[in-house]
């Protein structure tokens, strides 16, 4: 019997934060226009960009995390991408700066065909989670993938 997926979402206070937050730069780049022409552009362009992309991840569908009996589909941006659960080894957490990031560990067997160079990946949020709590439940995901994997090629 398949399982419906999973579909976990990014929390939209952190989004929102990260939207206010640009937007008081743009402001403050845009006040400084007059004094510093230079610093005005630098601010107002990145911090621009940045507001925009926010905006798009506040778009409904445009990130989630879909768990299901074939693997994982990680949608950021818009841009989807597919880890099927023979391709990873485990997930795990690392911490990067002031952030805690989920990071999974690709099969070191799998064979050179299939395109990937990387053997690590990580996962753009931990979709409303700690990083602890999404790791392990990645990885109890990945367990059962693996025991009705194995009941059925022992049949």
């Amino acid at each position: 019997m398949k399982n419906p997926p999973v579909i976990l979402k990014p929390g939209k206070g952190k989004g929102i934060l990260l939207f206010i937050v640009s937007t008081i730069f743009v402001c403050l780049g845009i006040a400084l226009w007059e004094s510093n022409k230079i610093l005005a552009v630098f601010t107002v362009v990145f911090f621009g960009l940045c507001l925009l992309v926010f905006i798009i991840n506040l778009i409904p569908d445009a990130s989630y995390l879909k768990i299901d009996d074939h693997g994982i589909e990680m949608k950021n941006l818009f841009k989807s991408t597919f880890i099927p659960w023979n391709a990873v080894s485990g997930f795990r957490t690392k911490n990067v700066f002031l952030n805690t990031m989920v990071v999974f560990d690709l099969d070191q067997h799998l064979p050179e065909t299939s395109g990937t160079k990387i053997k690590t990946g990580a996962f753009p949020d931990t979709y409303g989670m700690s990083g602890k709590k999404l790791a392990a439940f990645l990885n109890e995901q990945k367990e059962k993938f693996d025991s009705k994997y194995n009941n059925v090629n022992l049949k």
